[in-house]
């Protein structure tokens, strides 16, 4: 497996797996997805209610103020992240975990809606942070809310931890989710308990559970995840890396290593 040494490396290598430049997440697939969260569909809205003052517009604006192209404008079959807009959230989210890794003591909650592709990354970061004297918090493992999720009745899913990394789960299987409500118990729960989080790592209704409840957080975003970028452009929350989400954990390898390169002072 090729790895990235450098930044222009690792343009070239997102670029090839179409994790940025033409991505697989479609102009139409984008658009469709802003009407839904400005409808207040709760796969698309992640826990934040910006749609509720927000217009497509404006929206249209901060999707193109985040990944570098405007979704209402060209081939609607096909998709695309602007490179630069890529690397510098890269750049960003590994500015951000330099002082965590430099001097440890912070507690830390990493959590994934989308396993089957960043769940590495996670547990590599975690594995990371920990290793710098960083706690990783674990709130809710293996436990079942008690609320209906989606098409999930109340007691069919829950929060379970995989490398340090909190996932929805139902039955034996982990699930690809966008909803918030496994962050918002987690951080219900993290707060009756008295237990500090410094950190949030996260994506989809993950991310935007914890930014809704004004926690620092470090996002990824699909160019289909609407509402991360309009909270971004709405002040909430600026460390966002626009990058392409469908791809195997293998392909995203070098995002993480070269992110945990810089973040340690050790990048070209």
């Amino acid at each position: 497996m090729r790895t990235a040494h450098g930044e222009a490396e690792l343009r070239e290598l997102l670029v090839e797996r179409s994790l940025t430049g033409g991505i697989r997440t479609t102009r139409r697939q984008s658009l469709a997805y802003a009407r839904k969260m400005l409808e207040g569909d709760p796969d698309n809205t992640f826990g934040l209610q910006d749609w509720r003052t927000a217009t497509l517009d404006e929206v249209v604006t901060a999707v193109e103020a985040g990944i570098g192209d405007r979704i209402t404008h060209g081939d609607p079959g096909l998709g695309y992240i602007a490179p630069e807009h890529t690397l510098a959230g890269v750049r960003a989210h590994a500015d951000a975990l330099a002082p965590f890794l430099r001097d440890g003591g912070a507690a830390v909650l990493l959590a994934t809606g989308h396993p089957t592709g960043l769940l590495d990354h996670y547990a590599e970061l975690a594995g990371a942070l920990r290793n710098a004297g960083n706690r990783i918090v674990r709130v809710l493992d293996d436990h079942r809310l008690d609320l209906a999720v989606g098409a999930h009745s109340a007691g069919e899913t829950g929060i379970r931890f995989f490398g340090g990394v909190a996932c929805a789960f139902h039955d034996e299987a982990i699930l690809h989710t966008h909803r918030p409500d496994y962050m918002e118990a987690m951080i219900a729960a993290a707060t009756g308990d008295g237990v500090r989080i410094d950190l949030v790592i996260a994506d989809h209704g993950m991310a935007g559970a914890a930014i809704a409840a004004g926690l620092n957080t470090l996002s990824i975003a699909d160019a289909n995840d609407i509402a991360l970028f309009l909270a971004r452009s709405r002040g909430r929350n600026e460390p966002v890396l626009p990058i392409e989400d469908n791809f195997t954990p293998a392909e995203f390898a070098p995002v993480t290593a070269f992110m945990l390169r810089r973040a340690v002072g050790t990048a070209v």
